[in-house]
């Protein structure tokens, strides 16, 4: 499940640029030249760990790199940090990027100290954010960003810097309190307290149900003709009928929680044998314990010893249980064995993915409205926070005036990484944690991938500012990212991932030699130039390169990811599962002219920039020097090895890819619906949720071997597969064990 390292890599990878902002603290303003060398030195760091990522990482399905301590602990807030298939293309890309931003910025003069202050500070937050598991630990590196974005495009930026600054600002605030609304809540529900409530108001609704039938036949015995007997019979049925429901949903429920709890229970037991192991060959110091249980994503501060023996007996009784009377009598059995295992409140974002059955459900947040789907309020806030960062249309009003003023190692870093976050946040907290709702929104997010593939190519064709079309080019290459997540198919999101890192290397470069041509033009308009492949040919070339990679040319980097979104689109079956009337066909097809489009104003542009007659004005212009190709030579050469050899990116995510579109998928048949129950007052409560188990589907724990469940669970599940959909308080049934890949 986790594999730990000797060093923190992790932390050294995320927090370099900041202690280089506090060495950075320390050095006289007018130094100038020692502040970008120690900037640069910083900025290297993370650069050098994301090429060692990209050579040893290999992609198990399991967290790597792990490194996990209690951080807050009255909140259960862990700092914890680790790499998986998701995370490790971002973090090779931030790496290098990042380093390349702080080289790019050498030409500063304004403020120095300030400024690389601030870049550092920014390339730790985005950093950290690729590498954070724990949600509020995700969600403080997610606000760290903001204030250093917002003050280099607020100072160094250009002419209407001051109001570019600001749209970013309220745009990502705005975002950002949706996103600590959905942090709030999924910690406040992620202990089953609501789910084990419904229980409680189960049990109030049985008695009453009984009750109701003792006066039924007292009053039938009572009756005096037959046909109040036959009428009293009737209704005695009923509430029989209704009784027998009640007991079904309570024994799902209960099973909702008992399986969490006893995935636990398995966990520690496991790593109980394992220590016991280790402990009859040495002794195991307090540390490696704690190492130990990590690996089985057990925190634990204290002695292991008292907790694993307890789980180690509680297995101990579930073993002894045998399936006696009725399923409900079984399940309550159980959880009396469980009762010494709690779910704790977390803000883990694997455990929340082990526990997204208990967000399945509504809630009313006062009497007066109706109840809502928990999970789809959820989701919808996310996706504001994150499509706000991707961008996805409507939100993307902020991004060119963004891009077009900031300095140009700023508007770097904004396409090459920032906007990568949006797409992995959607992967790492969206679909994780709210798997359902990930396929009820999965035509809605394709359309909004191809409106952006289409729109911004359209915007992009309609500029004469080169910075401000290549930020609308990155609207539209953002649009294939949203079409190929949408698709969960493995192609669909690997290509979707690759098309981030691909995107990311080749905008940089774009945006890189757009500023090139700014410090010795002092202007970005197409229109003015012209023949500039004759005074400036290396120039010319490297920004051809870009260009083809951008447009998806066989045999560079853009085209791999966008055959492989267009592939997993067209075969995805989303669109039967969620929205029957569209299909993901037809919008892969509309998509496709967006790669014709991408290739019009590109090509435009490269012909009234590059060819022509040389315009006078341009004639004395350098052609680029040798820190201007140094930044740009490791981008030119990852856009050429990664165009014709893809299979190194692709394995940083050959198993995690798979692990989570099949996870994603295996909550599909989950239902939402809504039953009323009788508060401890007598009157009616709001409603909770009540989920239906798919059907021939089961998950097993990651770290627990296959067959080892008592046979009474299966059988018990079995049997309640065919039965009414449970009573569960704003929760649902999971198909079986949470899954802990």
């Amino acid at each position: 499940m986790y594999e730990l390292m000797d060093w923190p890599l992790l932390s050294l990878y995320t927090f370099a640029p900041a202690l280089g902002a506090l060495v950075l603290l320390l050095v006289p303003s007018r130094r100038a030249d020692i502040v970008k060398t120690i900037a640069a030195a910083a900025a290297a760091v993370p650069a050098l760990l994301g090429v060692y990522v990209f050579f040893a990482y290999k992609d198990t399905g399991n967290i790597t790199y792990y490194e996990s301590f209690r951080w807050i602990e009255g909140l259960n807030v862990y700092y914890r940090l680790g790499i998986d298939g998701l995370s490790a293309p971002m973090i090779v890309l931030s790496g290098v990027v990042g380093f390349i931003a702080v080289v790019a910025s050498w030409g500063i003069e304004k403020q120095v100290k300030g400024y690389f202050a601030l870049i550092l500070l920014l390339l730790t937050g985005m950093n950290g954010v690729f590498v954070a598991l724990d949600f509020f630990l995700f969600y403080v590196f997610w606000e760290l960003m903001l204030l250093p974005m917002y003050f280099l495009i607020g100072v160094w930026g250009g002419p209407k810097r001051v109001y570019a600054a600001i749209k970013f600002f309220l745009y990502t605030m705005a975002g950002s309190v949706l996103m600590l609304v959905v942090l709030l809540a999924t910690w406040y529900w992620s202990d089953a307290r609501y789910l084990e409530g419904g229980v409680a108001a189960n049990r109030i609704e049985e008695a009453r149900l009984v009750g109701l039938l003792s006066e039924k036949r007292r009053a039938q015995e009572g009756a005096a003709d037959a046909e109040a007997r036959k009428a009293l019979d009737s209704e005695i049925l009923a509430l029989n009928a209704q009784r027998g429901k009640v007991r079904s949903d309570r024994a799902r429920a209960l099973m909702t929680v008992n399986d969490l709890r006893e995935e636990i229970v398995e966990r520690r037991v496991t790593a109980l044998y394992d220590l016991r192991r280790f402990e009859s060959i040495e002794r195991v110091a307090g540390a490696d314990k704690r190492a130990l249980l990590a690996r089985h994503g057990i925190d634990w501060a204290g002695d292991p010893a008292l907790l694993l023996e307890e789980a180690e007996r509680v297995r101990q009784k579930l073993e002894d249980l045998r399936l006696g009377g009725s399923n409900l009598d079984f399940e309550e059995a159980r959880a009396d064995a469980l009762n010494p295992v709690r779910l704790e409140r977390t803000f883990n974002l694997t455990e929340l993915k082990a526990r997204y059955q208990l967000f399945i459900g509504s809630f009313q947040l006062f009497r007066w409205l109706p109840a809502v789907s928990f999970s789809g309020v959820m989701f919808l806030f996310l996706f504001v926070a994150f499509a706000i960062k991707v961008p996805v249309f409507p939100f993307h009003t902020w991004l060119p005036w963004a891009h077009v003023e900031a300095p140009t190692a700023i508007s770097v870093i904004l396409a090459g990484i920032l906007l990568k976050m949006g797409v992995y946040g959607f992967l790492r907290v969206s679909y994780s944690v709210f798997p359902t709702e990930a396929i009820n929104y999965a035509v809605p997010f394709a359309v909004l991938g191809v409106i952006n593939i289409l729109y911004g190519a359209c915007c992009a064709m309609a500029q004469d500012d080169m910075k401000k079309l290549v930020a609308y080019s990155s609207v539209s290459h953002m649009g294939f990212c949203m079409l190929g997540m949408a698709a969960l198919t493995q192609w669909g999101v690997t290509g979707s991932i690759l098309q981030m890192f691909n995107h990311g290397t080749s905008t940089s470069m774009m945006f890189l030699l757009v500023g090139v041509i700014y410090d010795r033009a002092h202007h970005r308009d197409i229109n003015r130039f012209g023949g500039l492949a004759q005074q400036l040919p290396v120039y010319a070339g490297l920004m051809t390169l870009a260009l083809f990679a951008s447009m998806g040319l066989p045999g560079l980097s853009g085209f791999i990811s966008e055959v492989l979104v267009f592939l997993g689109a067209f075969r995805s079956n989303m669109g039967e599962i969620s929205t029957p009337n569209w299909s993901f066909q037809s919008l892969t097809i509309l998509a496709m002219f967006g790669v014709v489009l991408t290739a019009a104003y590109l090509l435009w542009m490269m012909q009234r920039v590059f060819f022509g007659p040389l315009n006078e004005k341009y004639k004395g212009y350098a052609d680029m020097n040798g820190r201007e190709l140094f930044t740009l030579a490791p981008l030119a050469v990852m856009v050429i090895a990664f165009g014709v050899m893809p299979q190194p990116l692709l394995d940083l995510t050959s198993k995690t890819v798979p692990q989570l579109v099949d996870f994603v998928k295996s909550s599909r048949d989950l239902k939402d619906t809504e039953v009323r129950v009788i508060a401890s007052d007598g009157t009616e409560g709001a409603p909770y949720a009540a989920g239906e188990a798919p059907s021939g589907v089961t998950e097993q724990a990651a770290d627990v071997p296959a067959g080892n469940e008592p046979a009474p669970r299966d059988e018990a599940r079995a049997k309640l597969s065919d039965e009414p959909a449970p009573l569960v308080a704003e929760g649902a049934q999971a198909p079986g064990r949470a899954s802990r890949d």
